[in-house]
């Protein structure tokens, strides 16, 4: 048998553990098959007959070896004892760099420590995954990545809760935190280069009752789309949003729940429009991607600098286009506001369920409908679903007649039938007639139905468009948009 073929193999686990783990890595021999006679061994080094003596006594069985490679072997033992896999013996070495050096005890528990972080690093990073946990158990640690929005649990080797402790340090010292400090939550940054790209990882540590849990997103990941023409708009709305941005002043908001995706719309709508003419300043919280020819802020509540204070700043800079992070009380409404009636371009985020609610959320913060309208020229909600896998995608007949997709799961997709995100929109136009329909108070229900009355489609519309054509699932676009 092939080497290739062996690791397509659905492995026993029984099997696995008939030999011991430091035998396996030592040795580099893997059980795969076995009968009632024969055990089959992927082994390195074939001519090794101490290693096939061994085997032949512990199993009571002949021997037969298939000689692979170290490469082969990393990656079939991994496929068993995950993450790490014999972080205790010679492994290969990640491709992962950081900006600066961090001194380490020259150990041999704390090189392996170093190797595992790497490792788990570089392998979210490859698979696209967006946050790391690693959790504490009572008996376990639990390492999870974030791919296209859904967590999934990682294998890692049950050795690595005696290292636990330190592998928390390492992250710490990395982060620049308190390593002493196990009783306050703690937030760092580190700087790594991987295949060449730049970017930066943010760290998030909680206590919890087992232990400190660390969460670390990688914004390189979250970025990768930074594009307009990337961002799954339908036709329509790509060409009305570009109208907007275009404009010399108003308010355009994006909306939507935590992980839809607002910002990354905003900076594509900023990096599109951002040709060197213009002065743009951004105030945010934190500051997640860094574009050039943009001068971007910290906002940093804890000494009085919030996003009202630092707008204020904004305005007295000569500035064309701002951008806020959130608008999340009236005083920073009511600075934007009037920064879009003094002839600047207004962009940011705000937290409501559909586009036209944003108008209620402004409303009700104690802006005065006729600044509304005024000042609003257009609010973009959006949502963010799974496109079905490429690889297993399938045909599929419903009942009615219509035909649709999905995907089977295959390796390639954790077995999901889903690879990557889309978004799903609405765009909802502040024109004369909307306006009229704000100032005489008319209700979202009213506003709405008059929007779909003309032609307008809803979050739910752009969904099943997109589901209709193959994109993405129906079930995935009830998930989010109902």
């Amino acid at each position: 048998m092939k080497a290739e073929e062996i690791l397509k193999l659905d492995i026993k686990k029984e099997l696995v553990n008939l030999l011991d783990e430091k035998f396996i890595f030592e040795r580099k021999a893997f059980p795969y098959m076995s009968n009632d006679r024969e055990i089959y061994v992927a082994i390195v080094n074939p001519n090794d007959i101490n290693t096939e003596m061994h085997i032949k006594s512990i199993s009571r069985k002949r021997v037969i070896l298939t000689k692979i490679s170290s490469d082969e072997f990393y990656l079939l033992v991994r496929r068993y004892f995950g993450i790490g896999a014999g972080m205790f013996s010679e492994v290969e070495k990640p491709t992962i760099t950081f900006e600066k050096d961090f001194n380490i005890d020259d150990s041999k528990e704390s090189a392996e420590v170093v190797q595992f972080v790497n490792k788990v690093l570089q392998d979210a990073y490859n698979k696209g995954a967006t946050d790391v946990h690693l959790e504490p158990t009572k008996d376990d640690t639990l390492l999870r990545y974030r791919i296209d929005g859904v967590l999934h649990n990682i294998s890692i080797p049950k050795s690595i809760q005696n290292v636990y402790l330190a592998v928390v340090s390492r992250i710490k010292i990395m982060a620049e935190m308190d390593i002493a400090e196990k009783r306050l939550p703690q937030d760092g940054r580190i700087k790594i280069k991987t295949k060449g790209e730049d970017t930066e990882l943010r760290i998030s540590v909680i206590p919890t009752i087992n232990g400190e849990s660390i969460v670390i997103r990688i914004l390189a990941n979250q970025k990768r789309e930074m594009d307009l023409e990337k961002l799954g708009m339908s036709p329509k709305i790509l060409r009305d949003f570009k109208d907007l941005i275009n404009k010399p002043n108003g308010i355009i908001l994006v909306t939507g729940p935590t992980g839809s995706g607002k910002t990354t719309t905003l900076f594509s709508a900023i990096k599109e429009i951002n040709d060197g003419s213009q002065k743009i300043l951004t105030i945010e919280d934190p500051v997640e991607y860094q574009l050039d020819g943009v001068s971007q802020i910290q906002a940093k509540s804890e000494i009085g600098f919030d996003f009202a204070t630092g707008l204020r700043a904004i305005l007295r800079h000569d500035t064309d286009i701002i951008m806020i992070g959130e608008i999340r009380d009236k005083e920073t409404a009511e600075i934007a506001i009037r920064s879009s009636l003094t002839g600047h371009l207004v962009f940011a985020t705000l937290h409501t369920n559909d586009s036209i609610s944003s108008v209620t959320r402004l409303i009700d913060m104690g802006i005065e409908p006729y600044l509304i309208t005024s000042s609003l020229v257009g609010v973009l909600a959006q949502r963010l679903v799974r496109r079905i896998c490429p690889y297993c995608k399938t045909e599929k007949i419903l009942d009615n007649g219509k035909k649709t997709w999905y995907g089977k799961g295959c390796d390639y997709c954790f077995h999901t039938g889903y690879k990557g995100r889309t978004s799903i929109h609405e765009l909802y136009i502040i024109d004369d007639v909307t306006k009229k329909d704000i100032l005489t108070g008319k209700s979202n229900f009213e506003i709405k139905k008059n929007q779909v009355d003309n032609g307008w489609k809803t979050l739910k519309d752009d969904g099943m468009d997109k589901a209709e054509l193959g994109e993405t699932t129906f079930e995935e676009v009830i998930k989010v948009a109902w």
